[in-house]
Formats: structure tokens, sequence, C-alpha cells
């Protein structure tokens, strides 16, 4: 890994940590209202700022504004925003992604400038076309540095190698990795990463916000923004103290926000959940509402959603995404996310990061508002 940013960040200082912006501009912008962002704050972007969302070269634009007006922000480089290398490598392989993606920085570039692609465009043409007209915006993307180190953090979009040297990590490691708290590091700081949702870790119950191992040192913040369904967009902040920091966080999502007007309390046990990337199961028994399955890979036995068990061509059945059988517990007066209204008898609905299912009579129809959710400290 050779682009290494070493930064001093004083005590007193807040350091705001979000990642996995995926192009959605007005979403980072919330974020950053519900924080209170200001002057004496540092900002760390942990890479992904681009692709997938609704408005990639939004964020650049804004992220870009935010460096020259803000003394203390920091990017870094994520598997998403390294596009424009491939361009600049005439990496000829990135003319079917783009062909495949609506929703990338590069074909919002060429949608601007009126050009058009096919299987047989020449990449040297694209990078001719891109170059005259964002050459700003492509160098500062080619500038971000891979890490982030500081004497107590190192931040990094994925993942840090297993070796004792982090600084031997290879940049393709550190900007596309998955299920980096499964695996740990040697490096002494804790390592603070984004791109794997951190919901995958989920295995009682379905979670977004960020979470951290103080004994792995690892702290991943990847609320799922964009990727999920009922995903976030998080903020990890760091408070530096002198002796021991303090942490809490923040979110925001696009989700429509209802109110719960009669108070419900689960009527069963926590089960267990499914999660990316292992969906298959096997139907143990089918009730009103929920299946009660077999979870393949782990062996553990929990209840699904009728509507979200689906049987592939080869007769085998799968969720159709992260699913779980578990109910929340709500108070009336409550505003929560409601992420899905669609099925029988039940909504599923996200409160305070974690995602179940109440009754349909427990929500307060036509009742939306915007609101957000602050958790306290670790």
């Amino acid at each position: 890994m050779d682009k290494i940013q070493e930064l001093h960040i004083p005590s007193g200082k807040r350091v705001i940590v979000t990642s996995d912006i995926h192009g959605e501009a007005e979403l980072l912008q919330d974020l950053l209202t519900e924080v209170g962002f200001n002057e004496e704050d540092y900002l760390i972007i942990n890479g992904d700022l681009c692709e997938k969302g609704a408005n990639s070269w939004a964020v650049v634009q804004f992220v870009m504004k935010l460096q020259q007006s803000h003394p203390h922000v920091y990017v870094t480089e994520g598997n998403c925003d390294v596009l424009v290398h491939e361009i600049i490598n005439h990496n000829q392989n990135i003319i079917p992604y783009l062909l495949q993606r609506e929703k990338s920085l590069i074909n919002e570039w060429l949608r601007f400038l009126k050009v058009e692609i096919a299987e047989d465009t020449d990449i040297k043409d694209i990078q001719k076309f891109l170059t005259a007209h964002f050459q700003e915006e492509m160098n500062w993307l080619l500038g971000l540095p891979t890490a982030i180190e500081t004497k107590d953090y190192i931040f990094v979009h994925a993942a840090l190698e297993y070796k004792t040297n982090w600084r031997q990590t290879k940049r393709s490691h550190a900007i596309k990795d998955y299920s980096f708290m499964d695996k740990g590091h040697l490096a002494p700081q804790y390592v603070v990463v984004g791109h794997w949702p951190v919901v995958n870790y989920s295995k009682q119950l379905l979670q977004h916000n960020p979470i951290m191992d103080h004994e792995l040192k690892v702290i991943s913040i990847d609320g799922g923004n964009v990727i999920k369904k009922s995903g976030q967009l998080n903020a990890f902040i760091i408070h530096k103290e002198d002796e021991t920091d303090r942490f809490t966080y923040q979110s925001v999502d696009h989700l429509p926000k209802i109110r719960i007007h009669t108070t419900y309390k689960a009527q069963s046990e926590p089960s267990r959940v499914i999660t990316y990337p292992d969906y298959e199961l096997d139907i143990i028994s089918k009730g009103e509402d929920f299946t009660h399955c077999l979870h393949k890979s782990s062996e553990n036995r929990l209840y699904v959603k009728n509507e979200m068990i689906i049987q592939t061509e080869n007769g085998l059945y799968k969720t159709a995404g992260d699913a779980s059988g578990n109910e929340l517990n709500v108070c009336q007066g409550d505003y929560v996310s409601l992420v899905d209204d669609s099925k029988t008898g039940y909504s599923l609905i996200k409160k305070e990061g974690v995602v179940g299912w109440v009754p349909h009579t427990v929500l307060e129809k036509g009742d939306s508002v915007v609101t957000t959710r602050t958790a306290t400290s670790y």
C-alpha cells in the first residue's frame, strides 16, 4: 500500500467518520446537519463516495468544496471510487461495466457530455472526453489516499491484511475485501472500515448500526446505505479525550417515517437471522404468516416471513435477501422507519437501527415525517 496519509488529531476534538455514501449527496448533507458538523470537527469519509446511488458527481463536487472550505476534511479511496484509475489505464473491461450500471459516476459525466457508448467503444476515446472536461475531479480522485493513519486509528475502506507490517497490505485488498471483522489484523491501532455492511455480521437481530470489537480492535461502520433495502448512512463519532476516547453514532436514511399508535410487545422469543451471502434454507413447517425453517449453512432454526421465501429453478429454497422472523417491541408515539408494508399481516420496520416485524394494526397510517436516530455511547 503506497498511499498512506499520516494525520495528527489533538485531544478535545470530534472525529466524524462515515463511509459508503454511494452517490447519495443529499443524505450526506443531512447526516452532517444531524451531527452538527462544524469547523472544529475532523471529518473522515472512508471510501465509496460513488456508484450505485442517485448522484455520484454531486457527492464528489460537494466533498471537494468541503475540503476547500473546511480545514479538517479527509477522504480515503474505496473500490467504487477507482474507475478513474481504470479509465486512465485504458482498461477496456470498464465498457461492459458501464453498459450494465446506469448509476455510475462515469455514466453521469458521459450523459452530461451527451456521449453514448457501445460494446465496441474504445476506452481511449472515453478518456479523451473525460479529461477534457473533468480533469479537476479526476485528479482529485486519483490522489485520494488508500489509508489514513493516526496515533490510535487506521482508517481504510475495507481491510488490512493479517501482517505484522500492515503497510504491506495490497491496495486491492485494502479497498475490497470481505468480512474483515471475522479475520482481524496485527496493527497496534484500532482499524475503522466500511465496505462490508454491518448487517452481514448479524446473528440474532438484523441491525445496521456501527459495531466495534475492542479485542480485535476493529470498528465496522457501513450501514448498508443503497445496498440494503433497510440500510442507512452512519456517522461513527470519536470524541478525542486525554485518557480514553468516547464513541457515539448517528444515522440517517431515505425510508418513510411512521408513528406507532398502539404499543406492541413481541409475541415470540428472538430467533436467528439470515444474511448475505448464505440464503439457502429447508422448510420445516409453514404457518399463517411465518415459516419455520432450517438455515443450511449454520444449521440454525428460525422463522421467516412466508413471502420472503422463494423456490429456485432446481427446487431448492432460499430467502429473497436478508431475512428474520423477529418482532420488535414498540411503544405508542415512537417514530420508526417503514421498510416494507406489502406483506400480509405484518409490516417490516426499523427502530433505532434494528429491523423487525410488527402487525399492520400498530402503525398510524398517513403520518409520515422526517426524523433521525441518535445512539449514545458504547
